[in-house]
């Protein structure tokens, strides 16, 4: 039906993107006329049905309008209760026959809750970067190391990790800070993964916030969350790896990249041109910009997120899938926090 398309929610943030790049893009003045055009016809359309519906019950008596809006609630109530039953179904389902094993499921509720305590000192540690008031008094190292012992994650932790988390409050260096911040992007992953969330797009801001990484510690039973196979995976894998492809070109052709060779500069400079060619429509748009309209700082920030993703999602299968030890996981997570070469010592996984 020509309305649907109206109903969906890409239809109307393309053309809002239209909109916004109205006075500087041609194609984009393109699109809003077509897009306001259609929506027209879509107007008119829906003006005619109403007149004509309203014909059809003013014609009818009282009781025969009542039956026809019953049996038009019917066909939505059946289509409501197909969908319930459905979700039901497949939850039912994935309790008789989980497709991650109950214990692959606390593994990986852990390594989240663990990655989590570490996100939440390092947030206190950034917020030591501001000045604090005489009367405030900094409690998180005491909290979140009771909090490793509630979970029982303490007793195994590697010393790196303990170490980081028993320095005392505001004295994280800035180059463990900067290690730490992309972190923030595997716990979104990990929480998507548990069926906690969704995984924002790459395109739109990541929205992190200290609230997913509390709301984790209240959960008791996780063998019952609804875990994602590894094969649910390999679609966001592919997706984050096609947008860092994107972003790497863009970085090679803004010669940003060192030690690229002339043929590499070449194809990025010919890749971008074609992107360029076949109008905004074609390519990633951070909200209505495009990725060759970035600055450098926010192309830089969009690129790391990307490969970060893509790199501890490739992880995620391997372990999901139960093709790579656990400890890889582990391994892939601590290297933000704890320096190389004690993730290697840690870790001698090949």
């Amino acid at each position: 039906m020509p309305y649907l398309w109206w109903l969906r929610p890409q239809t109307w943030r393309a053309l809002w993107i239209a909109v916004r790049r109205f006075p500087r893009d041609k194609r984009a003045r393109i699109n809003v006329l077509r897009l306001l055009l259609s929506f027209a016809i879509v107007a008119v359309w829906a003006v005619f049905n109403f007149y004509y519906f309203r014909g059809i019950f003013t014609n009818f008596s009282r009781t025969g309008a009542l039956i026809l809006s019953l049996v038009g609630f019917t066909f939505v109530l059946i289509f409501i209760v197909s969908k319930v039953g459905q979700r039901r179904e497949r939850r039912a389902q994935e309790r008789a026959s989980p497709s991650v094993a109950p214990d692959l499921k606390r593994l990986l509720f852990r390594e989240a809750c663990l990655l989590g305590i570490l996100l939440e000192r390092f947030a206190s540690e950034t917020y030591f970067e501001k000045e604090i008031p005489p009367n405030i008094v900094i409690t998180t190292r005491r909290v979140l190391l009771d909090r490793l012992s509630e979970l029982g994650l303490r007793e195994d932790l590697e010393p790196a990790l303990l170490d980081l988390l028993l320095t005392p409050d505001g004295h994280w260096t800035p180059e463990q800070k900067r290690r730490a911040a992309p972190a923030l992007e595997c716990l979104a992953v990990l929480r998507w993964i548990l069926g906690l969330g969704e995984l924002r797009p790459l395109t739109a801001d990541p929205n992190y916030s200290l609230n997913d990484d509390r709301s984790l510690f209240t959960i008791k039973d996780p063998e019952k969350l609804f875990v994602l196979a590894s094969w649910d995976l390999r679609p966001a894998r592919d997706a984050s790896n096609r947008f860092f492809q994107r972003c790497w070109a863009e970085l090679v052709a803004r010669g940003q990249v060192a030690h690229v060779s002339e043929d590499q500069l070449e194809r990025a400079v010919e890749f971008r041109s074609e992107i360029q060619q076949a109008g905004y429509s074609r390519d990633y748009l951070i909200g209505a910009r495009t990725i060759t309209e970035l600055d450098a700082s926010q192309l830089f920030f969009v690129a790391q997120r990307a490969y970060n993703r893509w790199q501890f999602l490739m992880t995620l299968i391997d372990v999901v899938g139960e093709d790579a030890p656990p400890q890889q996981l582990r391994r892939f997570l601590a290297r933000y926090f704890a320096p190389e070469e004690n993730v290697h010592k840690a870790y001698p996984i090949a």
